[in-house]
Formats: structure tokens, sequence, C-alpha cells
């Protein structure tokens, strides 16, 4: 029962450790398509910033707005 265990331990971690290793070139990939969907809206941040300076006060963005892509989000090759 002992060796049961063991072997199946070791099919266990192996089979986790390639799945480990085949993401890594995904994410890398990804990269840059996550780059895109995560652009900060630099024009309404400037907005709004020069609107709160006019009135005296500062503005702390938690969450700063996005920009809203207009085209397909797939990466080209």
């Amino acid at each position: 029962m002992s060796r049961l265990n063991c072997l199946s331990c070791a099919v266990f971690l192996t089979v986790l450790l390639s799945g480990c290793a085949s993401t890594q070139t995904a994410r890398m990939s990804d990269k840059t398509l996550i780059q895109r969907q995560t652009d900060v809206d630099e024009v309404y941040v400037g907005y709004v910033n020069a609107i709160a300076k006019q009135r005296g006060t500062e503005v702390m963005w938690v969450n700063p707005p996005k920009k809203r892509m207009s085209g397909p989000i797939a990466a080209t090759p």
C-alpha cells in the first residue's frame, strides 16, 4: 500500500510540474494583450485633475479609469 501511495504521489507531481511548465509560454505571449486592456485613460485623468486643481482639491486615484477598446482584442502575429 505504501508503494502505491508513493507511485501516485510521483505521478501527481509529474503532471503538476508539466502543467506549470507549459503555461509559462502562454502567459508571456498574452502580456501585450493584457497591457493593451489595462491602459490608463491619461486624457480623462488629466481633465479631472485639472478641474480638481482649479477647485483647490487633490484627486487620489485608487482605480484609475481605463481606456475603452474600440477594435478587436485578439493579438496579431
